[in-house]
């Protein structure tokens, strides 16, 4: 923006380009144009000056490797899906519903990509589960199906972790709660895709290896609630920018397989065609 002689150009940066990507959507459409403006001098830049430095000094370009990347976004909420394919409805007690299976996934169970899972002392059978996640791009309510791509800003990758053996003890209770949402269990990443980049996320492969095995390999287009209508669905309560809506699981993992619950040690990879792979390993619960 000085550059383009605006005498006020870091002050506006610093409004329209926040550091975190959920402050940066609460900025609504002059934030895109800034961004815009943004990527392409940086582009430029990129072709001309690789080494090019910023204002201060600092570098403007570094190697993805030299960086720690964190979960893309930290959300108001992050609504899971559950019960949203036939590959998964298939097992006993996973039958579909009239309406979108949700439940709520706390703040404290995100990490980004590179971080570990940590697997409770309380489970001996942790499982994982990669989604094609949705992330809302402004204030909404209501939402009609015909519209719902409009408050979309783009899509990322959520594993969805799992303590089985718990979720079934809560289920015996009436609820389930602790089994999905204990600390690590929402692994989130890599990155954040715009929703121009993905022009149909309703045909995108999705698969999950761990240690290099192929243990889930589906595609976007078997939902059986698509994305318009979980975006009505959950719409019914006010969604905000950041917002995330995690679309379900294609089956397989552990559920058809006991051998593959998870333990220490393990790498696990979850691969969405177009977006990239969010990559994880799991520890043990530290003692107390």
């Amino acid at each position: 923006m000085e550059r383009a002689g605006n005498p006020k150009g870091r002050e506006l940066a610093a409004i329209y380009m926040p550091p975190y990507i959920t402050e940066f959507l609460h900025m609504g459409e002059q934030a895109w144009i800034a961004l815009a403006d943004a990527y392409t001098y940086l582009t430029d830049m990129a072709t001309v000056r690789p080494d090019a430095p910023g204002f201060n000094g600092e570098p403007l370009f570094l190697p993805l490797a030299d960086c720690r990347v964190y979960a893309p976004i930290r959300p108001s909420k992050l609504i899971a899906v559950g019960r949203n394919y036939p590959g998964y409805t298939q097992f006993p007690g996973k039958a579909a519903g009239k309406i979108p299976a949700g439940f709520i996934k706390t703040l404290s169970s995100i990490v980004g990509p590179g971080r570990d899972i940590i697997k409770p002392r309380i489970t001996q059978a942790l499982d994982c589960e990669t989604e094609l996640a949705v992330v809302i791009g402004k204030k909404c309510k209501n939402v009609r199906e015909e519209d719902a791509y409009d408050v979309i800003a783009g899509y990322t990758i959520v594993n969805d972790i799992t303590a089985r053996d718990l979720g079934v003890l809560e289920r015996q209770a009436g609820h389930l709660f602790l089994g999905k949402t204990l600390d690590t269990f929402a692994p989130m990443g890599p990155w954040m895709i715009t929703r121009d980049a993905i022009p149909d996320p309703m045909h995108l492969r999705i698969q999950t290896r761990v240690n290099g095995e192929t243990r889930q390999d589906g595609n976007t287009r078997d939902m059986l609630f698509p994305i318009p209508q979980l975006i009505a669905h959950f719409s019914q309560m006010t969604l905000r920018p950041g917002d995330i809506i995690a679309t379900g699981s294609p089956g397989g993992g552990a559920l058809s397989n006991p051998d593959w619950y998870l333990n220490a040690g393990d790498v696990i990879e979850s691969d969405i065609e177009g977006i990239g792979v969010l990559k994880n390993g799991v520890v043990d619960e530290p003692a107390v």
